[in-house]
């Protein structure tokens, strides 16, 4: 009995978690702490390093294949933008997660992966 609840806790662990990622056009940095097995604050920032003319603003998604979230209209300034959501009563993001991140800006798409760089 004991071992089993050593295991369900692990799945629900609280902390802090850092993930990054880059593309041609995009370095991308993700904070997520994780404040229960349910909720979840995130804040990041995404850095155009493209050579085309830098968009006014951008629309994002990123997470797992259970829980995503999403961003519309988000302005850059200075090439940057920052991004961030909450998260209650929804699945939330761990340490070895591979969280899978879509950017969308002047009719264009990327797709990159963030890992954990801690």
């Amino acid at each position: 009995m004991i071992i089993l609840l050593l295991g369900l806790a692990g799945c629900s662990n609280g902390g802090i978690y850092e993930f990054s990622g880059t593309t041609d056009n995009w370095e991308v940095f993700y904070m997520v702490d994780v404040i229960n097995e349910d909720e979840q604050e995130a804040t990041g920032t995404l850095k155009y390093v493209g050579n085309g003319p830098m968009p006014e603003t951008v629309n994002s998604k990123i997470g797992t294949t259970l829980t995503k979230m999403g961003q519309t209209g988000t302005p850059l300034t200075d090439g940057k933008a920052k991004i961030g959501s909450g998260c209650e009563g929804c699945g939330t993001f761990q340490k070895n997660d591979e969280l899978e991140m879509e950017i969308m800006w002047d009719g264009q798409t990327e797709k990159l992966i963030l890992t954990d760089i801690k």
